[in-house]
């Protein structure tokens, strides 16, 4: 009898146009989910991570973790075909909670009988470059907020220059006043020739 294949369409919650279909034995596990969507993403696949069955206004429920976790399931020994009970199921992804923090989504989107001779999870598809994981989120140019605050940054930083460059003008200026001499040059007295200098007032 062949097994069910699930294909699940994976995007990220905070970046746009960035997904990956991928097509999921029945009976992988969530762990075996879990490591393909490193994979495909380019991620280190090496922090926690979990999933969570969700509605359909994408609420999260039961947990399903990489660790051992009170009141979650373990991802290893929990497979897919198990917990699935509607055509369209969707599961939120959560990799790394304590620093990156990062947060995706897989959808069923068809369901297909699986090909004997093909290995699952397989990539059936992918759309658009994942963002870096190590990289500041405001540098996430994919991500039209991202792209907003870093125009942000840049203006502040421009601003701040202007005024910077504006001080040093200033102060040039005032510099120059100090150094103004209403006579000329400062004289230097070594070129004075005394022979020439009176003494007193001139004699009769």
């Amino acid at each position: 009898m062949s097994k069910l294949i699930f294909r699940f369409k994976v995007t990220f919650e905070d970046v746009d146009d960035v997904e990956r279909i991928i097509d999921v034995s029945s009976t992988n596990t969530f762990k075996e989910f879990h490591h393909f969507i490193q994979e495909s993403i380019k991620f280190d696949n090496i922090k926690p991570a979990s999933f969570y069955k969700a509605n359909d206004s994408w609420r999260g429920g039961e947990e399903f973790s990489t660790t051992n976790k009170q009141n979650a399931k373990s991802a290893g020994a929990s497979e897919l075909g198990k917990f699935i009970d509607d055509p369209h199921q969707k599961f939120l992804y959560n990799y790394d909670p304590e620093a990156g923090n990062w947060h995706l989504r897989a959808e069923i989107i068809k369901l297909l009988k699986a090909d004997e001779n093909a290995k699952y999870p397989s990539l059936h598809r992918s759309i658009g470059i994942a963002p870096k994981q190590f990289v500041d989120p405001k540098k996430i140019i994919t991500d039209p907020s991202a792209k907003l605050l870093q125009e942000a940054d840049e203006l502040i930083k421009s601003l701040t220059d202007d005024i910077e460059d504006e001080d040093l003008d200033e102060d040039s200026e005032n510099e120059n006043e100090n150094d103004f001499n209403l006579f000329g040059d400062e004289v230097d007295e070594s070129e004075i020739d005394e022979s020439q200098i009176n003494d007193g007032p001139p004699e009769d």
